[in-house]
């Protein structure tokens, strides 16, 4: 349960700290007062969606935090929003994501204004009501898992088909680059390599002519390098015997005479292996352009090249499994489709099991909220589909996450008159009862402590507004209920009554929430009964409404 709200700058609500206790609290206060501002702060609390505007004008973010009793715990919901729209949430003092964060506290309080009055008057959510009240939300949601896999796998299986249609094409293209790969089979580097033969080969007479002149300029010919060096060196001996400083030149020389002997036999033994060879030359040319023809045609370089080849020899292979996905993922398919019709029929059984106790105690809820003789039926239907592979008694029918159950509450108001859909003549007072109808009747299987209402007294009065008050105090002996009202029936129902009221105070508006005591409770309801003018007549009506409700 709810046990206390604090709140700053929310909206016209500067500060504010508010205790609740068990029972039935109800919330009073004139039009735009801020009575559902209070609510909706306590919805912010818990996850509710929030904007910038919510920010009290003039501060730069608001803050709102409930703390609550969770299995003898006590917790704390906070939220902070800024004023450009943004928020962050706590449980506890941890930061929450806002989505975990809502996963955290969607079961703390259930909050029934008309957003929620929408969503029984939307049929696609009437399954989700049923389900509830026959505790099946466990099969339901086995049920959608084993969907999700089935869907999951029918999706797989067409897109494993469509790429077998296409592999035709594309595996003929792929053996054939493959093969055209493989018949020249280039080595990484191989290219350079056979670069470099070729200008060797296609120059080897130069090379020769060139090798064997330069070993005659250098020492067969007469006025050979090596002669006119060698012819230099007597020279430097003989002056070098007058005088030794001549002697490093002469060591030099010598050392050039070396090195010019050791030059005239490389490039002797260079000319005797230049392999002069046409037939070579043309087979290395021929090679050179094949792997040139590769490289132009997957990627530029023979890496690319051979990346490519291992790419395509992956694929490929990919093919061959193809078939065997095939078969697995139809397997996979027929095996949830089994489990898919097994679970779904279980859950039509107990569905149809389930409707008519349904029926019976909300009709026997609306006869005690001021709709007596309603008849209120649960329809289950099933849509033939030539195109599903579900079946229920021999027919394919269409079938979804939740079954192939098509659920849809139907409504005679009146005696007489025959049911029709609940989104087509429902007002919105019996929306109103409805609702509280469901809630009663969910007291014991719904999890959540915490009922909050708005506007649950829209559209009724005089003796259906005392039949809701009645409703309302039953539902709070098990329930901690908040409920705004305007109606003094409820009013007099309620164990705490909070007043909320607003005034101006160096232009700004300020809110004013306060319990009220007894004498305090008096006049409020007569107000309630006769507006701002209290007569005698209305104070002896609230007292006499208030010793009922609680006598």
């Amino acid at each position: 349960m709810i046990n206390n709200l604090s709140i700053q700058n929310f909206a016209i609500l500067e500060e504010m700290d508010l205790n609740f206790h068990n029972g039935l609290t109800v919330i009073t206060g004139e039009t735009g007062a801020g009575k559902s501002i209070l609510l909706h702060a306590i919805r912010s609390s818990l996850g509710g969606k929030v904007k910038g505007t919510a920010v009290r004008s003039g501060a730069d973010k608001a803050i709102v935090e409930i703390e609550v009793s969770l299995g003898g715990d006590i917790n704390t919901c906070r939220r902070i929003i800024n004023a450009s729209g943004r928020s962050r949430a706590f449980f506890n003092e941890e930061p929450f994501k806002e989505k975990d964060y809502l996963d955290r506290v969607k079961s703390i309080a259930d909050f029934h204004g008309q957003h929620e009055q929408q969503y029984i008057m939307n049929r696609e959510t009437h399954i989700d009501f049923l389900d509830t009240f026959a505790k099946l939300n466990n099969d339901v949601s086995k049920l959608e898992d084993v969907y999700q896999h089935l869907v999951k796998a029918e999706n797989d299986l067409d897109r494993a088909i469509e790429k077998q249609t296409q592999a035709s094409d594309r595996k003929e293209l792929l053996v054939f680059q493959l093969q055209e790969i493989e018949l020249i089979s280039p080595l990484l580097g191989e290219d350079e390599t056979l670069m470099t033969d070729f200008k060797i080969l296609k120059h080897a007479d130069k090379l020769l002519t060139t090798a064997n002149d330069l070993n005659a300029r250098i020492t067969e010919q007469d006025n050979s390098l090596y002669n006119e060096l060698a012819d230099i060196r007597k020279e430097l001996e003989e002056i070098s015997s007058i005088d030794e400083h001549v002697v490093p030149h002469l060591i030099s020389l010598e050392e050039a005479l070396n090195a010019l002997m050791d030059t005239s036999e490389g490039l002797r033994k260079y000319a005797t292996q230049i392999d002069h060879n046409p037939e070579q030359l043309e087979r290395v040319e021929s090679r050179l352009q094949e792997i040139e023809s590769l490289k132009r045609k997957y990627g530029g370089s023979l890496e690319t090249v051979i990346n490519y080849y291992d790419e395509i020899a992956i694929e490929l292979e990919s093919f061959k499994s193809l078939i065997n996905e095939i078969d697995e993922l139809t397997e996979s398919i027929n095996r949830f489709r089994q489990d898919y019709q097994r679970m779904a029929v279980k859950l039509h059984e107990l569905r149809s099991n389930s409707i008519q106790d349904l029926c019976s105690k909300i009709e026997t809820e609306l006869a005690l909220l001021n709709i007596p003789g309603a008849s209120f039926e649960v329809r289950l239907n099933l849509t033939p589909s030539n195109n599903s592979q579900i079946e229920m008694k021999g027919q394919t029918v269409k079938y979804g996450s939740k079954g192939f159950d098509q659920i849809e509450f139907y409504l005679s108001a009146n005696p007489g008159e025959s049911a029709k859909p609940l989104t087509d003549v429902a007002s919105g007072g019996e929306v109103s009862r409805i609702m509280l109808a469901i809630k009663t009747i969910f007291q014991k299987v719904d999890p959540v402590d915490t009922l909050v209402f708005d506007e649950i007294d829209a559209g009724i009065s005089g003796i259906a507004a005392e039949k809701v008050a009645d409703a309302l105090s039953n539902l709070s002996k098990s329930k901690q209920i908040i409920c705004v009202t305007h109606l003094p029936q409820i009013a007099a129902k309620a164990n705490h009554h909070l007043h909320i009221s607003k005034m101006q105070k160096d232009g700004r508006t300020i809110v004013k929430i306060d319990y009220l005591k007894d004498e305090e409770k008096v006049q409020t309801i007569a107000q309630l009964f006769s507006g701002e003018t209290i007569t005698p007549g209305t104070l002896d009506s609230a007292k006499g409404l208030m010793g009922g409700a609680h006598g």
